[in-house]
């Protein structure tokens, strides 16, 4: 799969605000409201709740500060690809392929994943075909038609047809689409300027997915989901985003030996750490032979091989049954 190139220069840097001689740092983890950095000076420090704004992203990092960031994610990606052959109790990468072999026996290109994850070649669209999602979105929310409906403040129309397209899909349950508190017409402005901002701004994507979020709390009157926060995104850019199924990536995080827990709720940072690790995946994916198509693939990757055990057992006799035969840490500070 290649790598996304008009995000991955916004990179996840950070200055912290009244102490320059750290240096820069990176985000490591979040846990239950606290943000662990690495600092160039080489120590992990711990911002607590009450502290994160005391972090400025940094907007214009130079060469020098570029070629940390390079450094510390290939050594955390080694890190956690040797945490990932011996987690505690978890599957290895090796225990996800098994089983994405168990099931689909040419992996990601096995003509039952290709019809029955991708659609391709279907007569008949399903809520689990990806490719007739990303035709959808692309057509129904491309950056001309936004901005027209937004021109024309046709505000309603952009939330509808963004409820109706993430509704013809498996991606986020019912009631998240339905769970909206009475919407005013300032609400559906600022809902619709955000997915415009989100879809298609120029600024921090880090940046662009926390005012989605502040929009659809005001619709939702609560913090959002993680399917209904990061399944547009997906749908219209599925090389660069991935819809976050959170019981399968929580257990992705453990297999490949990440420490600390996601919240509950979508944050974005949280959300830059899902899509490392959904990358990372990616990476081994293609090591093994089975180069994705996009991140649709490496979610229903992760879903399958990590997702609740009555879920994937039904999705795996399913496929079976067509396939007729079946093959067999870190030194932590707390601020001050």
């Amino acid at each position: 799969m290649t790598q996304p190139t008009g995000e991955t220069r916004a990179l996840p840097l950070y200055n912290h605000t009244t102490r320059k001689d750290w240096g820069i740092a990176i985000l490591v983890r979040e846990d239950e409201g606290k943000r662990g950095y690495l600092f160039e000076d080489g120590s992990v420090r711990t911002m607590a709740n009450g502290y994160h704004q005391l972090m400025h992203r940094v907007e214009r990092p130079n060469a020098e500060q570029i070629a940390f960031y390079e450094k510390q994610r290939t050594l955390i990606e080694r890190r956690e690809s040797a945490r990932s052959s011996t987690s505690l109790g978890g599957p290895s990468f090796l225990d996800q392929l098994d089983k994405l072999h168990a099931t689909y026996r040419a992996g990601l290109a096995d003509p039952q994943w290709v019809t029955g994850v991708r659609g391709e070649g279907v007569a008949e669209r399903t809520p689990a075909h990806r490719d007739a999602l990303i035709r959808e979105a692309r057509e129904q929310l491309s950056l001309a038609t936004l901005d027209a409906l937004l021109k024309k403040q046709s505000f309603a129309q952009i939330w509808s047809s963004i409820t109706a397209l993430l509704g013809r899909t498996d991606l986020v349950p019912a009631v998240q689409l339905k769970k909206t508190k009475s919407v005013t017409s300032e609400g559906l402005r600022v809902i619709a300027t955000a997915v415009r901002e989100l879809l298609y701004g120029t600024g921090p994507y880090e940046q662009r997915f926390g005012a989605y979020l502040v929009a659809l709390t005001s619709i939702y009157g609560e913090a959002p989901h993680w399917e209904i926060a990061t399944a547009l995104s997906a749908a219209v850019h599925p090389e660069e985003h991935i819809c976050v199924q959170p019981a399968a990536f929580r257990q992705q995080l453990k297999a490949m030996g990440a420490r600390g827990s996601a919240p509950a709720r979508a944050t974005a940072a949280a959300y830059t750490r899902f899509l490392s690790v959904a990358r990372m995946v990616s990476d081994k994916l293609t090591e093994q032979g089975q180069p994705p198509r996009d991140l649709f693939d490496v979610g229903e990757f992760i879903r399958l091989t990590l997702g609740s055990p009555a879920k994937t057992k039904a999705k795996s006799v399913k496929a079976r049954a067509k396939n007729a035969a079946p093959v067999p840490d870190e030194e932590s500070e707390a601020e001050d």
